[in-house]
């Protein structure tokens, strides 16, 4: 067996292979992190994970393989368990299951909810700004999309259900369930609570497994859902489901707390890094300047000169929260002029990323490794 620095690394490189990536630092906090999720025993496992979920007989062969050595198959199951309960590793919907590896983001981070601690958030807070922020906002598809709220939107345009989710929601056949906010759980505990809602009751989920395979979710019915979409819009939370045509969970986000818009508030052109189709216009014979939207806005995308609002397209990502509080009803929603259609499932999602991340013929390559039953 290797040395403990070198079996972390091997797993940092092994994760890095993933559509986002896990990249190395000159301070090796990514390593402090790793350990901190798991224990030798675990990371050695873990390197035997893919990126699709396999059953436990296949990675015990590949655990032989690499290792030397054979694995009880219960022993396994019940570890390759306890990694997925600790919010480490994935494991599909129901039994028999299989087990997948996790990225960092988004996956065991916000696995983590209901069980972060100030240690892990500052490690998190540390490896955000020294790397995984340019790794993260790297993939040329984002892994959730700006949905607008509705009353933002100009009554004229016709909206795609992929951008309504009141109508997903009010259509879908999966099951929903809701948990708390990871990212307004974090900045709590190092002592920055929410400043836009005390209410974190708000990720909203569909589908079995996950948050609710670990306890970390109640069911809610679709007028539930609905009432939490209200809430949002009336505290000015940016909607944020996974970018695909069957989200698996829509993210309520604010501009204080969110891990993805405080960091894209970083960048010149935001804008750039979000999936949108709407950007906001404002009609300047019916604003009075009163400014509410300018302190509405998650992304600082309006200022205020005298009394007209100063638009930066460059930083508008057509959330509407400015829009539907405005009191003279000047501010509205307007369609981008290109449609940005998002992928058909998470699945297509992700693959789509790491085809354009690893390119075209080692793509091919990895479809052929996973084909195969190999690890990725």
């Amino acid at each position: 067996m290797q040395n403990t620095s070198d079996l972390y690394r091997e797993l940092q490189l092994h994760l890095d292979k993933y559509p986002v990536g896990y990249p190395a630092t000159e301070s090796g906090i990514e390593l402090n992190i790793l350990k901190y999720f798991f224990t030798e025993e675990e990371a050695r496992i873990s390197l035997c994970l893919s990126l699709t979920c396999s059953s436990p007989r296949r990675i015990a062969w590949r655990y032989k393989r690499k290792y030397g050595v054979s694995y009880n198959l219960h022993d396994l199951k019940g570890t390759l368990d306890d990694l997925f309960m600790k919010g480490c590793i994935r494991r599909s919907d129901r039994a028999p299951y299989k087990y997948g590896s996790a990225m960092l983001a988004l996956g065991m981070f916000e696995f983590q909810v209901d069980g972060l601690t100030v240690e892990l958030m500052e490690m998190l807070h540390a490896y955000y700004d020294e790397a995984f922020m340019d790794e993260f906002f790297r993939a040329s598809i984002p892994q959730l999309r700006t949905s607008p709220h509705m009353k933002a939107v100009v009554p004229e345009h016709r909206i795609d259900t992929y951008d309504n989710m009141r109508e997903f929601i009010r259509k879908t056949k999966q099951i929903i369930h809701v948990a708390n906010c990871v990212c307004k759980q974090g900045e709590a505990i190092l002592g920055n609570p929410c400043k836009v809602t005390d209410d974190i009751e708000i990720c909203i989920q569909f589908g079995e497994g996950g948050y609710l395979d670990r306890g970390r979710s109640r069911l809610i019915s679709k007028d539930e859902a609905l009432a939490i979409l209200d809430k949002a819009e009336d505290r000015g939370l940016v909607i944020q489901p996974a970018n695909s045509l069957q989200p698996i969970c829509i993210c309520l986000c604010c501009g204080c707390c969110c891990g993805v818009l405080t960091s894209a508030k970083k960048f010149e052109k935001p804008a750039e890094l979000f999936a949108t189709n709407y950007i906001i216009r404002i009609d300047e014979d019916r604003c009075t300047g009163c400014g509410l939207c300018v302190k509405r806005c998650p992304m600082d995308a309006l200022t205020r000169k005298g009394k007209k609002i100063i638009i930066n397209k460059d930083r508008c990502i057509g959330c509407g929260v400015c829009a539907v509080k405005c009191p003279a009803k000047s501010a509205q929603l307007i369609s981008r002029p290109e449609k940005r259609k998002p992928p058909i499932n998470t699945e297509h999602l992700y693959l789509s990323i790491l085809m354009r991340k690893s390119g075209r013929m080692k793509m091919i390559s990895n479809l052929l490794k996973l084909a195969a039953g190999m690890r990725l």
